[in-house]
């Protein structure tokens, strides 16, 4: 009733809402203590509580008021539940921030996987990520932060989105062992203050994360596109020759 009109939010455009919100939160972070340290002289505990308020209750509470935090507003975007539209209720909201939390990039990746453009913790709440209707009526041009609902090739067969997944989680801890085990070995024998210091030049650190990122990406690009082996797509009877 609702997919053909449903325009969702990318994982790009979600990723940058995402780095608004933590900007924000930052300076809250940073701005509230020293607020506080120059008008109170309060005991640290209450100053620690006021500190860390914003981080664990500003986002579930705009979601479940507003719909959006001040960066997914910033880029139209609504939270919504999936089955009636509405917004997400506190409770639940507050659940997904905390499955958001502890999982990171893990829970945005799984977008890849979702035909409605899903996190994990989109699915465990039961919610969806929208470009609002309202917003695009007023401003059309909102519509390029966002994407229709996945389709896969009707050509092939594809594994169920959750066997994708996991087989993506597989084949990237294991690549992750095989490249750490290689890069020590030759920080080992090419680096000879290595072994002395017990730990990886910052240089090679920094490189290994980059490497490691590009991986995270490749393999849940393949993964969700059929391509890992254990999770293959494979060719319909109907279309083969």
């Amino acid at each position: 009733m609702h997919s053909n009109l449903d325009i969702f939010a990318s994982l790009a455009t979600r990723i940058k809402a995402s780095i608004i919100d933590s900007i924000i939160l930052m300076a809250l972070f940073i701005s509230i203590p020293m607020v506080m340290g120059a008008f109170s002289n309060s005991e640290s505990t209450i100053k620690a509580v006021v500190m860390f308020a914003p981080l664990l209750l500003l986002e579930p509470f705009l979601v479940a008021y507003l719909g959006s935090t001040i960066g997914q507003f910033v880029f139209g975007i609504k939270i919504v539940r999936v089955d009636s539209r509405s917004n997400c209720p506190l409770f639940a909201s507050f659940f997904r921030y905390l499955a958001k939390t502890v999982l990171g990039g893990v829970s945005l990746i799984y977008m890849l996987f979702s035909r409605k453009h899903q996190a994990i913790h989109d699915h465990l709440a039961g919610t969806i990520v929208l470009i609002s209707r309202k917003k695009l009526e007023k401003n059309p041009a909102l519509a390029k932060y966002g994407e229709s609902e996945q389709t896969l090739s009707r050509e092939y067969i594809y594994p169920s989105s959750f066997r994708r997944f996991i087989l993506f989680v597989v084949w990237y801890i294991f690549s992750a062992i095989i490249i750490g085990t290689v890069t020590e070995t030759v920080a080992t024998v090419a680096i000879s203050e290595y072994a002395a210091a017990g730990r990886l030049p910052d240089f090679v650190d920094m490189l290994l994360s980059i490497v490691l990122a590009v991986v995270f990406i490749a393999l849940a690009v393949l993964a969700a596109k059929g391509y890992l082996p254990g999770a293959r797509r494979k060719k319909r009877l109907s279309t083969m020759k």
